[in-house]
């Protein structure tokens, strides 16, 4: 399945950071990203990924 960012932003009630177009079909852990995966952000120590 896939989704734009954009998509899941309005979903989650989130914003954006860069291409709302973006399609997005996977998960990733942040220090482990790739082109198509969406991670998330809740512990500061990770803010330089």
């Amino acid at each position: 399945m896939e989704f734009t960012a954009k998509q899941i932003a309005e979903f989650v009630k989130g914003r954006i950071e860069g291409d709302e177009n973006t399609a997005i079909n996977t998960f990733a852990k942040i220090e482990e990203g790739k082109k198509g995966a969406i991670s998330f952000l809740s512990n500061p120590k990770y803010t330089h990924y």
